[in-house]
């Protein structure tokens, strides 16, 4: 170089292990944001002329700029991969080929650094340069890389606590809202049903027809009311259609209403709004994304924002009874012996993935509330399952897993609480419960009375199929669903997650979960729903996958 361009101090771009972003800095300097000070030439009184180890125009190595380009990626990216567009399913398939190239080229320690969490975090470029750095065998690279690495999990991880604990903090105060509202009507009015189209709502739905009289309003994503209507159509078709011959009988019962609860007040317009706050007496919160490779913040406003402006719906104009659906992962990997109903994990333990952490955040804006005036209970299932007849539209790890494992016929012998529950029941008994005066301010459980590992499931999908499975501890079966995985199984894109986990699903192999207020409050209503048999479950789901050709038959 022989021409030297001095810009304000302290303004270069850097990457989170220090180094100068050379990719964002050439950006910054074509597009005119860098401060121009002064300029000097090689050789004249006080310039600097030593150049040596630039690499600043060094053409990108082969081995990883082919995996970039493979992805339609230069490399020089300042986004992220899901900034530039690669969805999760991209992303998880770059994690897979990012880690077989660090391996092929002998960096098989940083194949092990390389997280689905970090990829989502860090920019295209600074990846792209530190893997440049590995490639080129630059000194200290292999150490620089595994810094950068540890660094952003942990600004992450930190970042991720401060925000959660934030989050729990309602966004209004209830008691200028309780003041206005007018006292519960028993039982008078609508009911709101949120989630409506997923994999659960329209059990919920269908058994709030059943079970509930009046109208029910139905919070959709849709353009207008009639779009709104055909997504219930199809939705309610996947769990058998709505109960009764009649189509009219429940289309006279159901409103779609067109929001989004990751918008302020769940995208309602304002007639909408006023409508809901004084017509409806009960919400059923329901909606909530499911996504096991999102982060926190990916899932913040669709499943925290939103529970906390159901709430603030439930307690304007008149005071309604909120039924939210938890989860049991609000527990995260909890190695406890036993989960009571009353258990909060108030200190966020073992909370490592964004659904589970944005499902305690919306829980705990829940138990805030009602420690403020708000009239709630809290449904928490565990792993709902498909219905014994082998409805609904269930995609979700736990069939992908069983349809991985059915056709590669392998098994484990884990001891861990598999507690499977139709979701066609579970809706049953939640409606139900919800009947009941006395269950209000309580948690229940969603789950199996009675105790099940993934060995008896797998003992029976193998009677039921005439097929043997060989089976493995747990430590040994995840290599062995590695090494069978291949990018178009089901399985796939949740690989790197049940990777990381393995360690935590073996450590809390003697968990189990009591549910003594949903067998209580279950035994005292009469549409309660008891426990079927485990077979009954097991082929319920081995139909579900035959129905929708997940499986061969």
């Amino acid at each position: 170089a022989d021409l030297f361009v001095y810009i304000r101090a302290k303004t270069i771009p850097k990457t989170s292990s220090g180094k100068i972003s050379r990719h964002q800095a050439r950006e910054r300097w074509l597009g005119g944001k860098l401060e121009f000070v002064g300029e000097a030439r090689q050789g004249e009184a006080g310039s600097a002329v030593e150049t040596t180890g630039s690499n600043a125009g060094a053409a990108p190595l082969e081995r990883f700029g082919a995996l970039f380009h493979r992805y339609g990626l230069r490399g020089e990216e300042t986004g992220t991969l899901g900034d530039v567009g690669l969805d999760s399913l991209r992303i998880a398939e770059f994690a897979h080929d990012l880690k077989a190239e660090l391996e092929a080229g002998g960096n098989g320690d940083l194949s092990d650094s390389v997280d689905l969490r970090l990829l989502i975090k860090i920019s295209v470029s600074e990846l792209f340069e530190s893997l440049e750095d590995v490639a080129a065998a630059a000194p200290r690279a292999k150490l620089r890389f595994k810094r950068t690495v540890l660094k952003l999990q942990r600004e992450h991880q930190d970042q991720e606590a401060r925000m959660m604990r934030a989050d729990t903090r309602l966004r209004f105060e209830p008691s200028e809202l309780l003041a206005q509202a007018s006292p519960q009507e028993a039982s008078r009015g609508a009911i709101l049903l949120t989630g409506g189209t997923g994999f659960f709502g329209p059990f919920l739905l269908k058994s709030l027809l059943e079970q509930c009289e009046g109208e029910i309003f139905v919070l959709v994503r849709a353009k207008d009311p009639e779009a709104g209507m055909l997504r219930l159509r199809a939705a309610l078709r996947t769990v058998g259609g709505a109960p009764g011959a009649n189509t009219l009988d429940w289309e006279r019962r159901v409103r779609p209403v067109c929001g989004d609860l990751a918008e302020a007040n769940l995208g309602l317009s304002r007639t909408d709004w006023q409508l809901l706050s004084r017509q409806v007496h009960t919400i059923y919160h329901n909606g909530a994304l499911v996504n096991y490779l999102f982060d926190y913040a990916a899932m913040r406003e669709t499943n925290v924002g939103g529970t906390h402006e159901v709430i603030r719906l439930a307690l304007s104009d008149r005071v309604k009874v909120l039924n939210h659906i938890s989860t049991t992962f609000v527990f995260g990997w909890s190695v406890k012996r036993t989960l009571f109903e009353t258990d909060t994990n108030p200190d966020m333990e073992r909370l490592d993935f964004g659904y589970s952490q944005s499902k305690w955040v919306s829980e705990q804006v829940v138990l805030r509330a009602m420690q403020d005036g708000l009239q709630a209970r809290i449904f928490r299932p565990a792993l709902l399952s498909p219905s014994i007849g082998g409805e609904g539209d269930h995609f979700d790890i736990s069939i992908r897993l069983l349809a991985f494992m059915l056709k590669h016929r392998i098994g484990t012998t884990a001891k861990n609480q598999v507690s499977f529950f139709p979701a066609d029941l579970a809706a049953d008994n939640i409606v139900a419960i919800s009947s009941l005066p006395e269950s209000l301010s309580t948690t229940c459980h969603v789950t199996r009375d009675t105790y099940a590992t993934m060995l008896d499931i797998t003992t029976i999908l193998a009677r039921l199929t005439r097929q043997s499975f060989e089976n493995f501890a747990l430590n040994d079966f995840v290599p062995e669903v590695i090494e069978r995985c291949q990018k178009d199984d089901p399985l796939f894109p949740l690989l790197n997650f049940l990777v990381r986990s393995v360690s935590n699903i073996t450590a809390m192999e003697f968990k189990r979960y009591d549910n003594s207020n949903f067998q209580r409050f279950r035994g005292q209503v009469t549409q309660g729903k008891e426990d079927p048999l485990l077979e009954d479950v097991v082929v319920g789901i081995l139909r579900f996958m035959r129905g929708h050709g997940i499986v061969e038959d």
